[in-house]
């Protein structure tokens, strides 16, 4: 029984000793820069992680470069509203608010010709995929097999208890 809790703890270990999650700092210098600093909460260096600054109004990005080994970045403040995105890899992404330059941000119109339509039923296509239409039926008939081998197996339990 011993060696049985030894094996459970072995295995779940390293479940918390790799358990981190990724750290992202802003900071504003008041010269019209800001510093982006990225690490691992564990105090493991994020170096290589990418980070980008998306404006919010249109998803476009203004700003795309790995972090070094030094750990911070230093770049202009953009004029107009922006997030900040640090992706470290799958399941490590974080992000931030931009910080406003000291005027604030430009106005921006927002485009008419991006206008979002709300997906209408009419216009939804349905899969007509051979392997999804297959795995369906398969999946009935096998649905249908199961029924008619309980009721099988149920009648023959019924017929035995009243012998």
């Amino acid at each position: 029984m011993k060696k049985l809790i030894n094996i459970i703890i072995l295995v779940l270990t390293p479940i918390y000793l790799f358990s981190h999650s990724l750290v992202l700092n802003v900071l504003d210098n008041q010269d019209g820069t800001i510093s982006i600093e990225g690490e691992f909460n564990t105090g493991e260096s994020a170096a290589g992680a990418l980070v980008k600054i998306i404006a919010l109004n249109s998803e476009e990005i203004l700003f795309e470069q790995r972090l070094t080994d030094d750990k911070e970045m230093i770049i202009d403040i953009p004029k107009i509203p922006y997030k900040i995105v640090l992706d470290g890899g799958p399941g490590h992404t974080e992000e931030k608010m931009g910080i406003p330059p000291k005027g604030g941000f430009e106005k921006v119109e927002e485009s008419k010709t991006k206008k979002e339509e709300k997906p209408s039923r009419n216009n939804m296509q349905i899969s007509t995929s051979p392997a999804v239409t297959i795995s369906i039926i398969f999946a009935f008939i096998l649905l249908f097999a199961t029924i008619i081998i309980s009721i099988r197996n149920t009648n023959k339990i019924l017929n035995q208890l009243k012998q």
